[in-house]
């Protein structure tokens, strides 16, 4: 018989999840890829709004690799599984902005796989790339 779960609670087991095999990967020695967060969280346990100028691209407000190369020094530093699950958690989020956005923040600014300078896990804003990129979200 299979359990029912609520869409919060699928979230929170998802994330656990990818938390460890991220602990799993970095405990072999192995990498893992940053799609490892598309593969075990689907979109909509974490999309948190819309671009008001168009939602035709799927952004993660932090980059994955960022989430996951932090992860993997959280787990050098002795952090939990639990603390890992925490931080993907707080940052682990996706806005649909237009594709021209996209490009600004990207190319433009240069930030498809970096915060703003300054910006640091468990301080920054998380939306830091978007207000940069002047998205406003609706």
């Amino acid at each position: 018989m299979l359990k029912e779960f609520t869409k919060e609670e699928m979230k929170q087991r998802a994330i656990k999840r990818v938390a460890q095999v991220i602990y799993g990967q970095w405990e072999e020695g192995r990498g893992v890829h940053s799609r490892i967060f598309e593969v075990l969280v689907p979109d909509d346990f974490v999309l948190d709004g819309v671009s008001k100028k168009g939602n035709d691209y799927r952004e993660h407000i932090v980059p994955c690799v960022l989430i996951r190369n932090h992860a993997n020094k959280m787990f050098d530093q002795g952090f939990t599984i639990e603390d890992v699950e925490s931080m993907i958690n707080d940052h682990l989020r996706i806005v649909k902005i237009s594709t021209a956005e996209a490009k600004y923040i990207d190319n433009t600014l240069g930030l498809k796989e970096r915060m703003p300078e300054g910006w640091e896990f468990g301080y920054g804003d998380p939306l830091a790339r978007l207000h940069a990129g002047n998205v406003e979200i609706a």
